[in-house]
């Protein structure tokens, strides 16, 4: 019974050493010479391993910076669809969209009306015309309500 305590207490040992070791060796830093090149560095000059942490260095940076922008320019699309969501949803609750979509229900002249729909109720295709054509056909719009 003695025997089989010991066994558990030694192998609880080994286990503990053995994560201990893991995580010093992977928390090591990023600096230390990879264990592929630990040979060459042996074999060659004393500058070659100054270079070749440099390099892996500027890896890592030149992958962090490239990860870095690839979150920055995903946050921009997702900013611009969100944006471009709002602006759609604010064009298709506008007063003159629901008007001539009104008017389509009850008037016979559809083409005209449907180009109407299409005038108020979507966004073009521009995000600079956009503005310019909002700005301008909400003008119009108001005076075509009104009068």
């Amino acid at each position: 019974m003695e025997l089989g305590v010991k066994a558990v207490v030694g192998g609880a040992a080994l286990f503990v050493l053995g994560g201990i070791s893991v995580y010093l060796l992977t928390s090591a830093p990023s600096n230390a010479v990879p264990p592929e090149s630990a040979s060459e560095t042996v074999l060659t000059t004393s500058s070659a391993p100054t270079v070749e942490i440099n390099s892996s260095a500027t890896n890592a940076e030149s992958f962090y910076a490239a990860a870095e922008a690839r979150r920055e320019q995903q946050l921009i699309e997702k900013s611009e669809a969100d944006r471009l969501t709002k602006l759609r949803k604010i064009k298709e609750n506008s007063t003159e969209c629901k008007f001539w979509k009104q008017q389509n229900k009850t008037s016979s002249a559809a083409a005209k009306i449907e180009e109407k729909i299409t005038q108020y109720c979507t966004l073009p295709i521009s995000s600079a015309s956009s503005e310019s054509s909002s700005s301008a056909s909400s003008g119009e719009g108001t005076t075509n309500v009104a009068g």
